[in-house]
C-alpha cells in the first residue's frame, strides 16, 4: 500500500520500529493542507502533529510502500494515543515531478489545540533532513517551535 507520511514518522528510527518492511517511493507534498497539533501525547509529553485541510499550504512528506505487517504496527501508534486517536485517510499528493498521486495517510480526530515541544520538533527534523526533504520543509517544521 502507497503511504504518506510526514512529521515524527519520518524519522528512520521510528520508521523502522512502526514499518520495518517499509519501502521508501518518493517525497512528495499533500496540498491544500498544514500541520496542526491537535492531540496529546503521553509519550512525548506535548501536542502531535496532524494534518489539517488548510486553503493555499501544503505539507511536505514522502510516499513508501507499506506491508499489511507494516500497518498493523503503524496502527497500534505504540500505544501513545487512544485507540481511534488517527484515522487513515485517502488523499492525493503531488510529487516532485507534478504527478498527483492517490495514498493512504494519518489525520487525527482532533480534541483541541496542544502545542509541540523542542525535544518532539528535534526527532522530527532529524527525519526530514534524513530523507532530504526540501529546505521549505524544514522551516515550516522550524516554526513550530516554542517561543
Amino acid at each position: 500500500m502507497k503511504f504518506f507520511l510526514y512529521g515524527d514518522h519520518l524519522n528512520p528510527t521510528q520508521l523502522k520500529r512502526r514499518a520495518p518492511e517499509h519501502q521508501f517511493l518518493m517525497l512528495a507534498s499533500l496540498p491544500e493542507h498544514t500541520i496542526k497539533f491537535c492531540r496529546w501525547s503521553s509519550q512525548w509529553r506535548c501536542g502531535l502533529a496532524s494534518v489539517t485541510p488548510s486553503p493555499g499550504e501544503q505539507v511536505w512528506g514522502a510516499i513508501f510502500d507499506v506491508t499489511d505487517e507494516d500497518l498493523k504496527l503503524m496502527d497500534c501508534f505504540e500505544e501513545d494515543v487512544p485507540p481511534n486517536t488517527f484515522r487513515q485517510v485517502q488523499v492525493s499528493v503531488l510529487t516532485e515531478a507534478g504527478e498527483k498521486i492517490l495514498v493512504t495517510t494519518y489525520a487525527a480526530n482532533p480534541i483541541g489545540k496542544f502545542k509541540p515541544k523542542a525535544h518532539y520538533l528535534d526527532w522530527v527534523m532529524k527525519g526530514l533532513k534524513h530523507w532530504k526533504l526540501p529546505e521549505e520543509a524544514l522551516e515550516t517544521w522550524k516554526s513550530y517551535a516554542p517561543q
